[in-house]
């Protein structure tokens, strides 16, 4: 048999090799595909030329896979099915509009996803798909139609609508409370730290809090420290320690009282939060309720 070539079937031959295969028979695959015997016959000959190994074993009743071609009808298989599932996607997309926003992860998790159900009462007929990063998006490789970013300098060719300036005060758990007296906790309890990179000069810590509050900070001691502001939200519920949290992505825990205000001093985040976009997402169907669906949960 002559060497395999590296150059792929055409699709028809590899439909008759896989029709042949389930059929076990070159007459029936030929009359499935409205096809002669001969044509189905010489289709498998060509491929089994091309791949170098035979695929069936003649038999009385029909044909019978090799275990070259067991492996290949595998292949072949898994190959139709991603094909088939991609013609069901690219239909859904074409009947269901869709819009594609993406957020820092904890605004997606602590203050866009707790009020998710609003879009779907605004929008019934329009998709939203979330996504959660901290990597500057790319609108031109990403399947990108807004953005919710901190500050307007990463994105200064977008457009741009402000959405809110927020501020941290100290919070923790009642469990944690309740192993500390009074006004103590602030001086005896373990802190929770957020490390947010190059971001970090725009988020308060806990020594620009004490020293706005006029009391000494207390002695170093163990404590916990996060770069995801999620984690340190969650940690804070779970008792860990006291944290600096962000009115708006703790706004939840505060209603369910997961967590409670120690002290009513806050400090403000020395950037806001935009909402960003290219010329072209406001064609999208939609668009304009998603933005003032942001404005709205902004207020």
């Amino acid at each position: 048999m002559p060497a395999p070539s590296s150059r792929l079937p055409k699709i028809s031959v590899i439909q008759s090799f896989k029709v042949a295969a389930e059929l076990g028979s070159l007459a029936k695959a030929a009359a499935q595909l409205a096809l002669t015997p001969a044509a189905v016959s010489q289709q498998i000959r060509q491929l089994e030329e091309q791949l170098g190994s035979a695929l069936f074993v003649r038999t009385q009743s029909g044909v019978m896979l090799t275990d070259i071609g067991k492996e290949y009808l595998r292949y072949v298989t898994e190959a139709f099915d991603i094909l088939h599932l991609g013609q069901q996607n690219l239909r859904h997309a074409a009947a269901a509009p869709k819009l594609t926003l993406y957020s820092l992860p904890a605004l997606a998790s602590k203050w866009l996803l707790p009020n998710i159900t609003q879009w779907r009462e605004r929008c019934p007929d329009i998709d939203l798909s979330l996504h959660g990063t901290h990597a500057q998006v790319d609108f031109n490789a990403a399947p990108a139609d807004f953005v919710v970013c901190f500050g307007e300098d990463r994105y200064p060719q977008l457009d741009k609508q402000l959405l809110f300036r927020d501020e941290v005060l100290p919070v923790a758990s009642p469990a944690l409370l309740q192993r500390y007296a009074g006004q103590t906790v602030l001086q005896q309890a373990p802190l929770i730290h957020l490390d947010w990179g190059n971001e970090g000069r725009f988020l308060p810590d806990w020594r620009s809090w004490f020293q706005a509050k006029g009391v000494v900070e207390p002695p170093a001691q163990p404590s916990f420290s996060f770069n995801l502001t999620s984690l340190a939200i969650d940690a804070a519920v779970a008792g860990a320690g006291l944290l600096l949290g962000q009115r708006r992505l703790i706004a939840h825990e505060l209603a369910r009282g997961d967590l409670v205000m120690v002290d009513a001093l806050s400090l403000p985040l020395s950037k806001p939060y935009f909402l960003a976009w290219p010329q072209r997402s406001l064609s999208q169907p939609g668009s304009e309720a998603l933005m003032n669906w942001l404005s709205q949960l902004s207020m």
